[in-house]
């Protein structure tokens, strides 16, 4: 799979069954733990159903190069992550081609306005773009079992896809009991994301199908 910018500004990622758009395509990262990191890219798309792509597990070595892997490969503009892992955070800030989002100190963008956006950088075009690392809201970190509530909603209301060849990790997860989930990396990576997608204001509130219980509604024929 691969993205490419439009001349209206929507990324249009290719792989080898079609092609899909979103509006914008952002990251979330889990750091590891008691198993390994992961990094759940995730598109927006243009009805306003998020739709994870791409995902990426290992230790902060691999997440490095995964984070740099996507932002070439997805054009991301924006990894969300735990901040209050400092040394976790100042590594991954290290990477060339990744940068700690400076203009906030720590502090997350308001709703609706997010990072500059790459069209607004002075560098956005191919391998050329920088992502930010942008800090996820203490309010989310510190409830974090209300926020995967509010993810579980996304599901059981048809609004989340998933693709199923590029995210084995977070389908197998998905299924696990509640409790695994709060320990998990794979679901932070992804609710980290998609807090930060819905905050935007352009996430469905509500799904294209009739509401089913949530770990059957992960469309396996999603590309």
């Amino acid at each position: 799979m691969h993205a490419q910018r439009q001349h209206n500004g929507v990324i249009a990622v290719s792989g080898r069954s079609g092609r899909e758009e979103f509006d914008r395509i952002w990251a979330g990262i889990g750091w590891p733990d008691d198993e390994p990191g992961y990094l759940c890219v995730t598109g927006l798309r243009a009805d306003g159903r998020p739709h994870c792509i791409w995902e990426s597990r290992g230790g902060l070595w691999e997440l490095g190069e995964a984070a740099v892997e996507a932002k070439d490969r997805f054009l991301i503009d924006c990894l969300w992550v735990d901040a209050r892992d400092t040394v976790a955070t100042a590594y991954l800030r290290n990477f060339n081609g990744l940068c700690f989002y400076e203009a906030l100190a720590g502090a997350a963008p308001e709703p609706g306005l997010g990072p500059q956006s790459p069209a607004e950088r002075p560098h956005f075009r191919g391998k050329d773009i920088v992502a930010s690392i942008v800090p996820v809201p203490e309010r989310i970190t510190s409830n974090f079992r209300s926020a995967l509530e509010k993810v579980r909603g996304t599901i059981v209301n048809g609004r989340l896809l998933i693709h199923p060849t590029n995210c084995p990790r977070l389908l197998y997860t998905l299924r696990q009991p509640l409790d695994d989930l709060l320990r998990s990396p794979v679901t932070k990576g992804l609710v980290w994301v998609l807090s930060a997608l819905e905050e935007t204001g352009a996430v469905a509130e509500q799904g294209l199908d009739a509401a089913e219980p949530w770990y059957e509604t992960l469309p396996r024929d999603a590309r």
